[in-house]
């Protein structure tokens, strides 16, 4: 890992909790498209060695993360090789899409640990972050929704809550197993309003369509031939669209591993609704989502 410049004012760390190299490559691709020059962005790769977990077991690395388990065994072992880290940065980005726990670990970490970096090798106190990208994409996807159809209504923040509102978000993921697992993560995600910025009084659930998936794993996406990837992209975005008479506003794609794949999404929106109407479906990549997150928040905190 590289160390920061003096041009640089911030420092993120990209956390890949899984052992794939080619999904944490996949990630730098993207984000250096991003092109925010005042911020030095490190990546981690979950190491292929077994870490010893906190009652002293073996933890092997996942090489993917496939259902809850392995999000919570994929945290323990990323762990003990994070905390060191924890000092050199000043923002924390968790690459997997789920509710990982790693986000909780690791804000825990840095309540322990709250000295950075400062000028000339000295330390100063600075306060620091940490996200996962499921959660930047839902809380980019409520912006969304905010500023859109009812950008001009009175007292906007009622009106997506409530029964006029026709506006709404969806998922599309991976296998199987995540529809349940991302119907529960996301409606406690939107109840906790004030950790997206969102008045108490709105009533967030109903804007969740739901969940589609592709039926391959992270991995998958990556070692399957691109044509049966588009091909189950696409279909999984059009049953998305056609599962709900709501109006779908924003897609997220529901795993690391489909960073740069919006373009099959943006093909099963034109199917099921047209090109025209299919073209404004905003498409939502968490990854992009998580870095414009951390990044505002760093940049408010030194106007602060």
């Amino acid at each position: 890992m590289e160390t920061a410049t003096s041009d640089e004012l911030f420092s993120i760390l990209i956390i890949n909790p899984n052992t794939s190299t080619h999904m944490t490559d996949s990630l730098k691709s993207l984000i250096q498209n991003l092109n925010y020059l005042n911020t030095h962005i490190d990546y981690f790769t979950a190491p292929k060695k077994s870490s010893v977990g906190p009652d002293g077991e073996e933890i092997e690395g996942i090489p993917s993360i496939n259902c809850n388990s392995d999000a919570f065994l994929s945290a323990l072992h990323c762990l003990p090789h994070l905390k060191p880290l924890v000092p050199k940065y000043d923002a924390f980005l968790v690459a997997c899409y789920s509710a990982h726990p790693l986000v909780g670990m690791l804000n825990k970490e840095v309540g322990i640990d709250p000295m950075v970096r400062g000028g000339e090798g000295q330390c100063q106190s600075r306060k620091k972050y940490v996200t996962g990208i499921f959660e930047a994409s839902v809380s980019k996807s409520i912006s969304i929704l905010r500023s859109s159809v009812y950008s001009s209504v009175p007292n906007v923040g009622k009106a997506i809550g409530g029964a006029g509102s026709n506006s709404s978000f969806g998922i599309i993921s991976t296998g199987e197993v995540w529809k349940d697992i991302f119907r529960c993560a996301v409606q406690d995600l939107l109840r906790q309003l004030s950790g997206i910025g969102v008045h108490d009084d709105v009533n967030l659930e109903p804007l969740f369509a739901g969940v589609e998936t592709t039926g391959l794993s992270a991995v998958e996406l990556h070692t399957t031939p691109a044509e049966e990837v588009e091909r189950r992209m696409v279909e999984a975005t059009e049953r998305l669209i056609k599962s709900t008479d709501r109006s779908i506003v924003a897609i997220c794609l529901g795993c690391a591993g489909m960073a740069g794949m919006d373009k099959s999404v943006r093909q099963g929106c034109q199917r099921a609704l047209g090109r025209e109407e299919g073209d404004k479906v905003i498409i939502v990549d968490g990854v992009i989502a998580g870095v414009e997150l951390l990044i505002a928040a760093l940049n408010e905190t030194v106007i602060g």
